[in-house]
């Protein structure tokens, strides 16, 4: 099965693919024409629209060796019928990790005597596998949790996780510390905009581990260089984020896109949608 890649994955999980496919490296704008793919392996950095669509005519399968999918134009691949092997939750524990370190470091790059932990609210927004995940590895800090999701949660793993689900606008009020776990989608786009930050505590802490466009970031930037927060921590903004900030930011964390990047997270996103892949190859073939 001859089979595009676009971006590089977890060695393991490539050798996989070599084994059973006529793996194919390739850049995205490089992509021409191409009638005998049947198959591409992705990561989020790259867009699959119908424009890259319309030059893979028989294309059987997507990989995707990421969690979000708001680079797929789902639509457009439900309509052609192109299966699409996906493994949502493989990057959690990295994310969450990421979202402690980010709690932490804020809380002590503030100013002396610093915050701590035990006695905050910790408000969640988006309470999937890594929003509860969050919860699970900070339920012994001595702190309050609350989340929101528009999935109906079970009780017992919300006694489990010591957490009690509130409506949107009460985790913003109530939230200490506030953190986003959601999907980018249309529903989410800019849901934390320039009403939600008016909503936020004064001095309260924002960290934003999900997609850059999650956040209103015009809106954003005003109630930073308003001095709004105690300290915010970003994993995902645009390139012209930075270029609309005052100097002098005291408490602004921002990594490069790196939450999910842990080194078991990240092999668990290449090989679970690759092994998940060619069982289904495999049942074809029988």
């Amino acid at each position: 099965m001859k089979t595009l890649i676009f971006d590089p994955i977890h060695n393991d999980a490539e050798s996989l693919l070599k084994n059973k496919v006529k793996l194919i490296p390739k850049k995205i704008n490089e992509l021409e024409h191409n009638p005998e793919v049947e198959a591409v392996v992705l990561r989020t950095y790259t867009k699959l629209t119908n424009r890259e669509l319309d030059f893979l005519p028989n294309l059987k399968h997507i990989v995707s060796c990421s969690v979000g999918l708001d680079n797929l134009d789902l639509d457009e691949i439900n309509k052609r019928n192109i299966n699409l092997v996906h493994c949502p939750g493989t990057n959690s524990n990295s994310v969450a990790e990421h979202t402690i370190y980010f709690i932490y470091s804020l809380l002590r790059n503030s100013e002396r005597p610093f915050p701590e932990l035990k006695g905050k609210t910790l408000g969640i927004i988006g309470f999937g596998y890594i929003g509860k995940l969050v919860a699970k590895k900070l339920k012994g800090c001595d702190l309050k949790i609350i989340a929101f999701d528009v999935v109906p949660q079970e009780q017992k793993i919300l006694e489990e996780l010591n957490t009690e689900m509130k409506t949107f606008d009460e985790v913003i009020k109530e939230a200490d510390i506030l953190t986003i776990h959601v999907n980018l989608n249309k529903h989410t786009e800019k849901l934390i905009n320039y009403p939600v930050f008016e909503k936020m505590k004064k001095n309260c802490y924002f960290i934003n581990n999900s997609r850059a466009e999650v956040v209103d970031e015009e809106a954003l930037v005003h109630y930073l260089n308003s001095g709004k927060f105690k300290g915010v921590a970003l994993d995902t903004y645009s390139d012209e984020f930075k270029n609309k900030l005052k100097d002098n930011k005291n408490n602004l964390i921002l990594t490069d896109h790196i939450a999910a990047q842990g080194e078991d997270s990240f092999k668990e996103m290449c090989m679970q949608p690759v092994q998940k892949f060619i069982e289904q190859i495999n049942q074809q073939k029988n």
